[in-house]
């Protein structure tokens, strides 16, 4: 039983560790989200996002603000700016498509990062790697999803005449 004891003690002193490292990096971000949100500069770093987004992962300037958000400070938050933007804007189901899509691989990068350089981890591979791999995966299901759709339009009989 000691060993139990010990092994129980152990990972609820490592478990209350990670959870208050999380509480300390999660709820300032939080915080300075809900600050940021209305103001210009952030305006104009969703703004330039669009232009690198929509150059390279086929989005409209109206996907960025939810894509951004996502990105940075996780899908929960930018979950529910995409469907209240997917109506307040009324985006194509491509363009919710491709946000979900990359929001499914790169959500939460802040927030995940320093939980990962917390516990050792190099933020910079992190980073890198989940970005890369996100517009990969965006690009390719982007064009397999237009091909599906061409294709099945394409199959459809016309109008009778």
């Amino acid at each position: 039983m000691d060993a139990v004891e010990e092994f129980l003690g152990s990972f609820l002193l490592g478990a209350g560790d990670l959870a208050l490292r999380m509480l300390v990096i999660v709820v300032p971000i939080m915080v300075l989200m809900e600050v940021v949100e209305g103001t210009r500069p952030f305006r104009a770093f969703v703004r330039a996002w669009a232009r690198l987004v929509g150059r390279w992962l086929g989005m409209s300037e109206r996907a960025a603000a939810p894509t951004v958000i996502g990105f940075l400070f996780g899908l929960a938050y930018g979950g529910s700016l995409i469907v209240r933007d997917t109506r307040r804007h009324s985006l194509r189901r491509r363009q919710v498509f491709q946000m979900s899509v990359f929001l499914s691989m790169v959500h939460a990068v802040v927030e995940d990062s320093l939980i990962f350089v917390a516990v050792g981890a190099s933020a910079f591979w992190i980073v890198v790697y989940r970005c890369v791999w996100a517009a990969a995966v965006t690009v390719v299901l982007g064009a397999v999803a237009v091909a599906v759709v061409e294709r099945r339009r394409e199959q459809r009989p016309g109008p009778a005449a």
